[in-house]
């Protein structure tokens, strides 16, 4: 084990809050924050997705889902279809009006990607993300893990 010290905590969270602000600021024209452009890019991306399936895909509570979603319909950007054969599913669907908003929050999102990799190479670029992948990875399976543990 290392013996230094690693902040680790400190530095996903400073990207976090600077993140959710670029976005905040980026997305403001549209009346939709960072935390709605997840959900949207995902619905669109996964289009007749489950409420269920969507808050797997992100880690995320049924409460943050359903806010979610909630102010995506407000804005007619998405639309939700009950599921004829279990009517507690709800699936949801991008409307056109959607389609804009996609288009520019893949260049934001690029952009922030351009902005947290500027004067690394591309190998570093891929490193760092293999890393956060694995770091995400251990911090769910501890999570998870414990939470599984508890109810044994």
């Amino acid at each position: 084990m290392p013996s230094s010290t690693y902040f680790f905590t400190k530095f996903t969270s400073i990207i976090y809050r600077l993140g959710n602000r670029y976005y905040d600021r980026e997305l403001a024209r549209y009346q939709i924050g960072c935390g709605q452009q997840f959900f949207l890019l995902r619905i669109y991306e996964n289009e007749g997705i489950s409420m269920y399936d969507l808050a797997k895909t992100g880690y995320y509570d049924k409460g943050t889902v359903t806010r979610a979603i909630q102010k995506l319909e407000e804005l007619s950007l998405i639309r939700c279809q009950v599921d004829e054969a279990d009517r507690r599913i709800r699936h949801l669907y991008t409307t056109p009006a959607a389609q804009p908003i996609v288009e520019n929050l893949y260049e934001t999102r690029q952009k922030w990607n351009r902005i947290l990799t500027a004067g690394m190479t591309g190998q570093e670029a891929d490193e760092a993300q293999r890393l956060l992948g694995k770091m995400a990875g251990n911090a769910y399976n501890y999570i998870y893990g414990q939470e599984e543990n508890a109810h044994e």
